[in-house]
């Protein structure tokens, strides 16, 4: 930090420590000194604007941003008489899915609970854009509107990291992560743009990873999605197929 000609501010910085509750517990860390400052072990902290806890299952996170979804999806339904569906459309997706979407890849993995509390965030757009009731089933709204469900949705984005990361448009970091399959021998799979999937210890981090999801759900898609020459036909070609996979 001396060299960058930085400074610690005590008083902001923080530390945590991620494990499963088991590791957690094994643990006895009150705070730690630096420099001769105390800095304190907390259990959440925020980073580019995404609350991290402890055991990664980003309970804090999904509650501060379906917070602000049903408020701004309230303040919407107060104008919606004065508002054309397109508009009404153009307003969910700015004020609400903005917020649903910003970094959704991390949810991937986490229990269903978890994921159906944010379905529940765009069941209730969907149905205010449609005026459809309460009880009326909400797939069908879904389908019309063309949108893909939560969890197709973080899929989609995983997706789209691992062919930025493939097509050399990533940050490095990501691109080191998404090898390509070799051999010396001719095999089907090294010519399909098929990836190389590590193996991971404990399913419930390291399946989590990128560099264990991305490339697992890239090989499961179709090569044809795969070898799109363009992002734009990428990303049509992959809706596409998420959302047949998603209603069905």
């Amino acid at each position: 930090m001396l060299s960058h000609g930085l400074k610690m501010n005590d008083n902001k910085t923080e530390f945590i420590i991620f494990g499963t509750p088991i590791q957690l517990n094994k643990v006895e860390c009150s705070d730690i000194d630096v420099g001769g400052a105390a800095v304190e072990k907390v259990d959440i902290v925020k980073n580019l604007g995404v609350n991290f806890d402890s055991v990664m299952n980003f309970d804090k996170h999904i509650s501060s941003e379906i917070k602000i979804a049903y408020h701004n999806i309230h303040n919407i339904k107060k104008i919606s008489k004065y508002l054309t569906r397109a508009s009404m459309e153009r307003l969910i997706h700015g004020l609400v899915f903005s917020h649903l979407d910003y970094c959704n890849s991390l949810l991937y993995g986490l229990p269903n609970f978890q994921i159906q509390r944010c379905q529940k965030i765009q069941n209730f757009a969907a149905r205010l854009i449609c005026g459809t009731g309460y009880r009326d089933h909400i797939t069908p709204v879904l389908k019309n509107l063309h949108w893909l469900p939560t969890e197709s949705r973080i899929q989609y984005k995983i997706f789209t990291l691992v062919y930025k990361s493939v097509s050399g448009c990533a940050p490095i970091y990501l691109q080191t992560l998404c090898n390509r399959k070799t051999s010396s021998y001719s095999l089907r799979s090294c010519d399909s743009n098929e990836l190389v999937v590590p193996r991971i210890k404990h399913k419930t981090l390291g399946g989590r990873a990128f560099a264990y999801v991305g490339p697992a759900l890239w090989n499961s898609v179709p090569r044809e999605i795969r070898e799109s020459s363009t992002l734009i036909i990428f990303k049509r070609r992959l809706k596409t197929y998420l959302f047949e996979l998603a209603f069905r």
